[in-house]
């Protein structure tokens, strides 16, 4: 465990499915910074743009609610099929994604 503080938020359907978890940090005097469930590349990517858009943008009517780190980790395996990057590991997809300044997940390959 690290000493700083996750967030983790799970997208939900209009009938309550779970499609996604948004693992987050925000950290006073630094960027928002978000590690999300790729559909389409089946893996967890750095894209802290597209996560502040679903989680503070009032006009996307996407729903999500706050969760803690042990559900985030039942909604990945059970309805993601993967399993939730450990907070170290998200820690080096932050640094990647900042590294590498990727607002919207990485180039598509």
């Amino acid at each position: 465990m690290t000493d700083l503080k996750f967030g983790y938020d799970v997208l939900l359907t209009d009938d309550g499915t779970p499609t996604n978890i948004i693992a987050s940090q925000e950290t006073p005097g630094s960027p928002f910074r978000a590690v999300l469930w790729s559909v389409p590349d089946r893996r967890w990517i750095y894209a802290p743009a597209i996560a502040a858009d679903i989680l503070y943008d009032d006009d996307d009517a996407r729903r999500t609610e706050a969760i803690d780190r042990t559900t985030a980790e039942r909604i990945a395996a059970e309805n993601l099929r993967s399993e939730l990057p450990s907070e170290e590991t998200l820690l080096v997809l932050f640094a990647e994604g900042e590294r590498m300044g990727w607002r919207f997940g990485p180039p598509q390959r």
